[in-house]
């Protein structure tokens, strides 16, 4: 017999159809081993998404959006894992530092719960891109022989990549990792852990003691005079502005609510530092407040998630765009804040025209409202910037932003600004200049929505040991700014501007 022999181009064109096989069955598994092979899992104190994707380089890729990322060498390519934090456990974090762990303890555990995820990753990344890589290939060059040389070629290709990743294994990578973004500040920020919660422990118990006392303290002040509505219902508003993330503001919040009999609170933003996912949990108190929470976005707000959130909570109200709402028998409009940066470490500026525009919306809302007989008894914006608008249209605005109380009158409106009733946040916790948090109750008419008096609550932040409550009049605001044109001195009250306090041994 002569052996027949295939031609040279026929050779040529098998060999192009089964690269082409290949080259689809790699390309295939590889895209779906990245957007379909990744895995939720939780590392220490956080939850994180693991996933695997195709890379020259390898080594490992941790996200913290949207502060930066952290890259380290552990291995050489062709695969690199890729690590994003999606949420913080804050139970276990305080539980983390109450517990005095250590950082080996820490990093063991951090450690265990990796090893465990990264198996996990590894075979349902192997199955996701296996599977994907024989069905694009049997479906595109339509049979089954193609199907199981694409299978082939991609398990190859994963046992080669997982060989090399194990043979170019740099553990000791872990404790040299290379910082970009915000987190280029990580190395500086960062303190002992030990350190940092003990301080945590000790802020905790003080912050208690002190919420106890505020209570001595106000019951010197419970009651207002017959003249000030003190023989009516008059509606008690707390009024709050930038948390920070600070779970001892909300501590502090219930106490006032639950002894003072406070109808609502108020609250003119920044809740959070950065508007992430991960501090959406941190809000999770406000749901359980117990009484109506009116709030408006700050600058460290995000509209995506932070505000998000809140608009999920049955007993909030947010207020944007000019919106006004009746809340605790008053009428309130506001608008969150137009700027939006994401951290403390970064200063964005916002346009002041851009802050006066926002603040025209609302003026033009409490018009319109006002025309239609239904008058505005205050207006919320966060920044003071965004108040100028407001000057002679409404009685009363509150804002925050600054974390320093003040106050002013212009063409009859009363503003004032809230200190940082998170006392700036846990920032404090690695900072020598902690502030104090400051939060107020205001009194308001119920007959005619005007404001009475402003009770001011200051608690001692990190290290300090203070609390203090300090009553004024909304006469007394009138009478400072404007002594020559002030109400008849015989109307006002004796304690305008009366102070009482007490050092928490």
């Amino acid at each position: 017999m002569i052996a027949q022999t295939v031609p040279a181009p026929v050779r040529r064109g098998a060999a192009l159809r089964w690269a082409a096989v290949v080259l689809v069955a790699l390309l295939a598994g590889g895209s779906a081993m990245a957007v379909l092979g990744s895995t939720e899992r939780r590392v220490g104190p956080v939850d994180v998404r693991l996933a695997l994707v195709p890379s020259w380089h390898g080594g490992t890729q941790v996200e913290v959006p949207p502060l930066g990322d952290l890259t380290l060498d552990t291995h050489s390519g062709p695969v690199r894992l890729r690590a994003t934090v999606t949420g913080i456990r804050i139970d276990d974090v305080q539980a983390l530092l109450s517990g005095g762990s250590t950082r080996a303890q820490v990093a063991d555990q951090i450690a265990t719960d990796l090893r465990s995820g990264i198996q996990a990753l590894v075979l349902r990344s192997a199955l996701v891109a296996l599977v994907a890589a024989a069905a694009a290939a049997g479906l595109l060059f339509r049979g089954w022989r193609a199907a199981l040389a694409g299978f082939g070629a991609t398990a190859v290709v994963l046992a080669g990549s997982g060989a090399a990743a194990a043979a170019t294994a740099r553990p000791e990578a872990l404790t040299e990792p290379t910082y970009t973004g915000l987190l280029s500040q990580a190395p500086s920020l960062a303190g002992n852990l030990t350190d940092i919660g003990g301080r945590f422990d000790s802020y905790r118990a003080r912050v208690a003691t002190l919420a106890g006392s505020v209570s001595q303290l106000y019951a010197t002040l419970s009651g207002l005079p017959e003249d000030l509505g003190g023989e009516t219902d008059d509606i008690r508003v707390l009024w709050v502005s930038d948390v920070h993330n600070n779970p001892e503001a909300y501590s502090i919040m219930r106490t006032l609510v639950g002894q003072f009999d406070v109808q609502a609170v108020v609250d003119t933003g920044d809740s959070g530092d950065f508007g992430t996912a991960a501090e959406a949990s941190l809000l999770d108190p406000i749901a359980t407040m117990g009484v109506p929470y009116l709030w408006i976005r700050g600058n460290h707000d995000s509209e995506a998630t932070t505000q998000a959130t809140l608009e999920s909570f049955p007993n909030v109200t947010v207020l944007d765009d000019g919106e006004v709402a009746e809340v605790a028998g008053l009428r309130w409009a506001g608008t969150g804040d137009p700027t939006y940066s994401p951290s403390s470490l970064v200063k964005v500026v916002g346009s002041r025209d851009a802050l006066s525009a926002a603040g025209e919306l609302v003026a033009d809302a409490v018009r319109a409202s006002d025309e239609a007989g239904e008058p505005v008894d205050v207006a919320l914006v966060h920044e003071p910037k965004m108040a100028g608008p407001l000057f002679g249209v409404v009685p009363l605005v509150l804002d925050g932003h600054v974390h320093e109380r003040g106050h002013r009158v212009e063409a009859g409106t009363l503003e004032l600004t809230q200190g940082s009733s998170g006392g700036a946040g846990l920032r404090t916790l690695v900072d020598d200049s902690p502030l104090p948090l400051q939060m107020s109750v205001l009194r308001f008419d119920p007959d005619d929505g005007s404001l009475l008096a402003v009770d001011d609550i200051t608690v001692g932040g990190v290290g300090q040991r203070s609390a203090t409550v300090e009553r004024r009049t909304a006469a007394s605001y009138l009478a400072e700014a404007e002594p020559e044109e002030a109400v008849d001195p015989g109307t006002l009250t004796p304690w305008g501007g009366r102070v009482v306090g007490l050092a928490a041994g």
